[in-house]
């Protein structure tokens, strides 16, 4: 439908981007459409759902729209008819109307042109930022020994029928833990995972192809109202393999709600506790190679001069790192080093090793269930073109396909039953940006080495924000960075070699809902509560007097219009603080004002006694559905109030344990 790049979006895209000539820090920026920005925009959105596909191409009429304009501006205007500097002033005043649906409208286009532009060489392996802020593409390692020697997917040949125990859909840090502790008990278990097998000395190095390959929708997922990103991984290990590799517990808060309130006998004792034990000792959890980059350090800079205490209101993480020595900074997109301890490495080898079956990119169709008990899945391998149709038999079905993608599931399934969907939490997320005089790079180095939990305790239950750090390269702070003119955009990303970018998570009350369309593809409702709001714009203003205490020499909002303070060139006063402060509680947290992200989605097949409220009893099995389970972070009753990988591997084995169970009992 956009695939042919109408010429409203090459102007578009230009407005955004219009180029820039070559200095002496580096060549020249072309416009974006001499790129192709514009058709692959085309080709991207042609891929969305039928919704968000049709809301840009209205955005496109409206803005060719003379009576439109005339009704949302007061200006009967073309925009591929003005001249480039009415293009420029006419996208900043859609940034910041009062009108929602006009911030929206330029939100979603501003991220999709500057995303496309920013993540990919642009010309002889180089983009023509990167000199400008030193940014350096790791180089492809040299021989490593291959841990998954002797261990592969499945490749059919021809449509499949097969019988096992258990079927397994997804391979991310639930599905795997279940995968191999039940092939190791002996147990015949097929694994259908939607992404592709990728060894570690195939990942990408580039921003622009992990996206295309390892990301859920290629980084384009968003909440229906298009106000919240949310990034997931897809592929063999789901988001393990590309996460930031943050390995805390959950708060003891959200484990006595899951307990108190969820009827989770046992997650709030030692159950949990001897689970989570043996999942880190798998992943080889620990804080030796928790190096701390320059960007971590000005968080722990700020913290120890304003007299924060270490191991209380912040310390160090743990990650699951094993070899890494901080060789490049590429954690997001995969580990070629072998360092970075996924699924993928551990719980899905172990799995595959034990007689597990795996078929990678085979997407989960629907789960196939009769008089109110499981009997399989159907799925499709589709890969180079081909596709085959996979049909496994099973006693056990458990669904692990991320928050995103398991409601969904089901909801094709025709399980529908008032509680699937309910649920959904994303821990939401903005940032700051600090500058300081040094180079802070901050996508070198291990991601996230630090993290401040001083202000969850801020707000009951343990919902206050707490503070960590991005790792910003270049596509990922285009898509961040506020807009209000191309030249300033440039001034903005040119300096993000010395800028720190920590960001604000909050323990999210409001809970969204995961359906589908009428194509059958997941939809994600979420709104913000204000109780959020407030707990995102507290966080960002106590990062403010961390950055400040660090040394800041500059400090910039996501907001659009922007807050910013400082000149660059020496600390910031008291007073500028101040007036950063007042900017941004004066701005809030407003839909399509300021950036937020989730990279956290979890909650959507919660776990309950209630099955209006709830997808799965409290022991992971679905209501209603005998031998259908919930293995992912779909089933967290409520956020765990830090980052949910551990929770949600801790979860999976209690879930194997009552699979296993119930096999036996069975046979």
């Amino acid at each position: 439908m956009l695939a042919s790049a109408p010429p409203v979006l090459s102007r578009l895209v230009d407005a955004f981007v219009p180029g820039a000539p070559a200095d002496q820090r580096g060549p020249a920026y072309p416009p974006a459409s001499a790129v192709g920005v514009d058709r692959d925009i085309g080709e991207l959105v042609a891929g969305f759902a039928e919704g968000p596909r049709r809301e840009f191409a209205s955005l496109l009429r409206a803005l060719e729209s003379p009576w439109m304009n005339f009704v949302l501006s007061g200006r009967p205007v073309r925009f591929s008819r003005l001249n480039p500097e009415a293009r420029e002033r006419f996208l900043k005043g859609w940034a910041e109307s009062r009108l929602a649906v006009k911030r929206k409208g330029f939100q979603a286009a501003k991220r999709l042109t500057v995303g496309l532009y920013f993540t990919r060489p642009l010309g002889e392996g180089i983009h023509p930022l990167w000199p400008r802020i030193h940014y350096v593409l790791p180089p492809v390692p040299a021989e490593i020994p291959d841990p998954l020697a002797g261990v592969s997917p499945v490749e059919p040949d021809r449509d499949v029928d097969e019988t096992a125990d258990v079927c397994v859909v997804g391979s991310g840090a639930g599905g795997a833990v279940i995968a191999a502790r039940l092939a190791g008990a002996g147990f015949k278990v097929v694994v259908l995972e939607s992404g592709a097998w990728y060894r570690p000395s195939d990942y990408p190095r580039t921003e622009r192809e992990a996206y295309d390959r390892l990301f859920v929708g290629r980084v384009a997922v968003a909440t229906r109202d298009s106000a919240i990103a949310i990034l997931a991984g897809e592929g063999v290990g789901g988001s393990t393999s590309i996460n930031w590799m943050t390995c805390l517990p959950p708060r003891a808060q959200a484990r006595r709600e899951w307990a108190r309130d969820a009827g989770m006998t046992g997650v709030d004792g030692t159950d949990f506790d001897r689970a989570f034990a043996a999942v880190s000792e798998r992943l080889h959890v620990s804080t030796e190679e928790s190096e701390v980059n320059p960007c971590n350090d000005a968080l722990r800079r700020g913290c120890r001069m304003l007299g924060y205490r270490e191991g209380v209101d912040w310390g160090v993480i743990s990650r699951n790192a094993v070899g890494c020595r901080s060789r490049c900074g590429f954690c997001t997109f995969g580990c070629p080093y072998n360092g970075r301890q996924s699924t993928l490495l551990t719980y899905l080898a172990d799995a595959l090793r034990a007689g597990a079956r795996l078929y990678a990119s085979t997407r989960a169709d629907r789960v196939e269930a009769e008089g109110g008990r499981v009997r399989g899945v159907h799925a499709t391998f589709t890969r180079g073109g081909r596709s085959r149709a996979v049909h496994v038999r099973s006693k056990a079905v458990v669904v692990a396909g991320g928050a995103l993608s398991t409601p969904a599931l089901l909801l094709r399934s025709g399980i529908r039953f008032a509680g699937v969907g309910l649920g959904l939490r994303l821990d939401p997320t903005t940032a700051l940006a600090g500058e300081f005089p040094e180079p802070v790079r901050p996508w070198e180095g291990p991601p996230q080495t630090i993290g401040v939990y001083k202000f969850q305790g801020a707000d009951s239950d343990d919902h206050g924000p707490w503070i960590e750090v991005a790792p910003a390269h270049p596509g990922l702070s285009a898509i961040a960075l506020p807009w209000l003119g191309s030249s300033d955009f440039r001034r903005l990303i040119e300096r993000t070699e010395h800028v720190a970018t920590p960001i604000v998570l909050v323990r999210d009350v409001a809970e969204g809902r995961v359906r589908i369309d009428a194509q059958g593809r997941p939809v994600y409702d979420y709104v913000l509560t204000s109780r959020d709001r407030a707990n995102l714009v507290l966080g960002l203003v106590e990062t403010a007097r961390i950055l400040h205490a660090a040394g800041a020499t500059r400090l910039l909002s996501l907001h659009t219009p922007y807050v910013e303070v400082g000149d660059g060139t020496r600390p910031l006063t008291g007073g500028e603080l101040d007036t950063f402060v007042a900017g941004v509680e004066r701005a809030g947290v407003r839909e399509h004002s300021i950036a937020l992200f989730s990279a956290h989605p979890m909650g959507s097949a919660r776990a309950g006694s209630d099955p209006k409220r709830s997808t799965a009893r409290p022991t992971g099995e679905v209501h209603g559905v005998d031998g259908l389970w919930v293995g992912d972070g779909s089933l967290l009753p409520t956020a765990p109030g830090a980052n949910p990988m551990m929770s949600i591997l801790a979860l999976a084995w209690l879930t194997a344990d009552r699979i296993a169970r119930s096999l036996s009992s069975a046979s």
